[in-house]
């Protein structure tokens, strides 16, 4: 083979590894620029590649910014541009460089390809086919000048600000100088990641409990923590600052340091998973597990970072597990660290403990959401959705990782409900308990997608899966609604839809044929129409590897159904229903794993839903600041969210 013909395997691209604030500090500089090694594709200028398309557009001056040229021999000779604030060729680099570093980690998590939010709408029932397909994310670096940065996924877009810093020196910052969020890793992460879980579940988008944007903000916060943890020199460097205590004050346990800082003097961090700035001292300190907070906590950043600091909890629990023998060997057995500085072999062997686990964590973190609920989802949901997920891939876990997310989870007083016991067993979801003939209609079903999935395992190519993806929704869709027009005549001639083919739809939450329904909620009685509106959101293939080597190939099917309030005083109130279905693929067969459901008929769901949005009742109440569209069934606007 001749040299011209092969294919690197990797770019690499030199960017900052905290924030550009960093460069500018002595014990920080040498540690700031990092090379990121960003998986190989051709560019277009802009960058434009197959997952994003960098448009730097400037609304404020009225200008676009030339293109970087990323392809160009100049720029890869240098591993890219040099890190610079006052450049915008190398923000467009910086964006491109993380934004794709996620969507790597998210997708060797999923074992499949992300595909963007998809347009599929849907009509009186039926798919809406004029949508087409998004290839990319849009990305404006200097979307805005304004202290903020967000997803929109009507445009499927991230857009970033630049602002000037509080006029008072603070950290790294320039007073009165320019901050650009495109430039600090963390929330580009963030925001990349709010893009990918619209495109997993776009009903969470719909605020339907206090969980719900808090669990975006959350996730995303979680997903920009612990990829920091991938950088071996930071890592180093700040094991060696904190004498391998990193449940003490040190950068990896924070997120977006410059931007905080920017905004006010004496804020510190955007926000933290270990401790922050303390009003009343005026120090940095430790968060303690509070387990009363999840219970009186609504705002969204506030919420979410409750099970950011139950994670990052989890995380150093199992971290100090895993270093004890380290420091006894280092100390000859006594395990407590003399004063000083500790050896550079120790902080080597101390960084790779801790950045392989943050690397499990974060995979398993990602994985779970393929076992959560459609819509309305609980931080207790998710605990079940880690300990079900890591169950499945790595069964043995001889390190713990399930246990200390459900010792973490217990701190922070979050349950989940309907769960007796703490244990691994009781946290998972059960496979579900199907009649003969119920499991018959479900093999029936599994045959009826089977060879699509086949098709779609051999694909390539995005926009080919997407469609692929897209067209077996539709004949999904078709068969649960109305199986009569495009089932087998096997199936006709069996009987098998008249007498058995409801039961099975009740099993996997779906309601036909249903008469009006009403329940009494504030002494107002709420009536329902018959047969809610069925969509098929995703029917998924993923090849998984665990941490244990073991391989899993599954399909994920979400199904949600929508009931709306047609009459009284509460008229287009809207109240959802929907399952997860997990299929396991084990010698070309597929087997039911998992339904996981949110039911239609459970009056006290409804009733917190009500509560919550119509500020009614003694629960938590929907801020009234918020960050909701109206209109919009209550939609998050990250715009809003993100205000600073």
């Amino acid at each position: 083979m001749s040299l011209n013909m092969i294919t690197p395997r990797h770019r690499c691209l030199r960017g900052y590894t905290i924030d550009p604030g960093f460069s500018t500090r002595l014990e920080t500089m040498v540690i700031n620029e990092s090379i990121y090694k960003i998986k190989w594709e051709t560019l277009q200028p802009g960058p434009i590649g197959e997952y994003i398309e960098v448009i730097d557009f400037d609304p404020v001056n009225f200008c676009f910014y030339e293109p970087v040229h990323l392809d160009a021999k100049e720029i890869l000779a240098m591993n890219g541009l040099t890190p610079s604030e006052g450049n915008a060729q190398f923000h467009q680099q910086f964006v491109y460089a993380i934004i794709m570093q996620t969507i790597e980690n998210f997708e060797n998590a999923l074992g499949r390809k992300i595909i963007w939010r998809s347009n599929l709408k849907w009509k009186n029932g039926k798919a809406d086919e004029s949508q087409e397909y998004v290839q990319r994310l849009r990305v404006y670096p200097h979307a805005m000048m304004d202290s903020n940065a967000f997803y929109t996924s009507e445009k499927v877009a991230l857009l970033f600000g630049y602002f000037q810093a509080a006029n008072k020196i603070e950290g790294a910052n320039f007073p009165g100088g320019a901050v650009f969020t495109c430039l600090s890793p963390d929330i580009v992460a963030h925001e990349t990641t709010h893009a990918i879980l619209d495109s997993i579940h776009p009903r969470y988008m719909e605020n339907t409990n206090p969980d719900v944007p808090a669990f975006h903000e959350a996730f995303a916060d979680i997903v920009a923590l612990l990829q920091r943890f991938a950088n071996t020199r930071l890592l180093e460097h700040q094991i060696e600052q904190t004498r391998g205590r990193l449940d003490e004050y040190s950068i990896m346990g924070e997120l977006a340091t410059q931007f905080g800082q920017a905004l006010e003097t004496g804020r510190g961090a955007l926000r933290s998973a270990i401790g922050g700035y303390d009003p009343k001292s005026g120090k940095w300190k430790k968060i303690i597990p509070n387990p009363a907070a999840y219970q009186n906590t609504v705002e969204a950043h506030d919420r979410g970072a409750i099970l950011v600091a139950t994670v990052f909890e989890a995380f150093m629990r199992i971290y100090n597990f895993r270093v004890q023998d380290l420091l006894r060997i280092a100390t000859q057995g006594s395990g407590i660290l003399p004063q000083g500085s500790i050896h550079p072999d120790l902080v080597k062997r101390l960084a790779a403990e801790a950045s392989e686990i943050a690397s499990h964590m974060l995979s398993i973190c990602i994985r779970a959401l393929d076992y959560c609920p459609p819509i309305d989802i609980k931080f207790g949901d998710y605990l079940q959705a880690l300990i079900t997920a890591d169950t499945d891939l790595s069964p043995e876990d001889n390190n713990g990782y399930r246990v200390s997310l459900i010792d973490a989870f217990r701190a922070w007083g979050i349950f989940p409900e309907k769960v007796k016991t703490l244990s691994v067993y009781s946290l998972r979801w059960f496979p579900p308990d199907l009649s003969r003939k119920e499991e018959k209609a479900m093999n029936l079903m599994a045959a009826f997608i089977k060879d699509d999935i086949r098709v779609i395992s051999r694909l390539a190519e995005r926009k080919q899966i997407a469609t692929k993806y897209k067209a077996l929704q539709r004949k999904l869709h078709l068969l649960l609604e109305n199986p009569e027009t495009v089932a087998p005549k096997e199936w006709t001639a069996s009987k098998l839809l008249k007498k058995d083919w409801e039961g099975y739809l009740k099993k996997i939450g779906v309601v036909r044929n249903a008469k009006p329904y009403k329940i009494n909620y504030n002494d107002d009685w709420i009536e329902f129409s018959g047969n809610p509106k069925l969509e098929v959101h995703n029917v998924k293939h993923a090849f998984r590897i665990g941490r244990e080597n073991r391989q899993l190939e599954q399909v994920i099917i979400s199904l949600t159904q929508t009931h709306r309030v047609e009459t009284g005083a509460y008229r287009g109130f809207k109240f959802r229903s929907g399952s997860t279905i997990v299929l396991n693929i084990l010698n070309d067969e597929m087997k039911l794993e998992y339904i996981i459901l949110k039911r239609f008929d459970k009056d006290k769901r409804l009733h917190n839903q009500a509560d919550y949005q119509l500020g009614i009742g003694a629960g938590l109440s929907m801020p009234s600041s918020s960050y909701d569209k109206p209109g919009k069934s209550f939609t998050v606007d990250f715009k809003s969210l993100h205000s600073h």
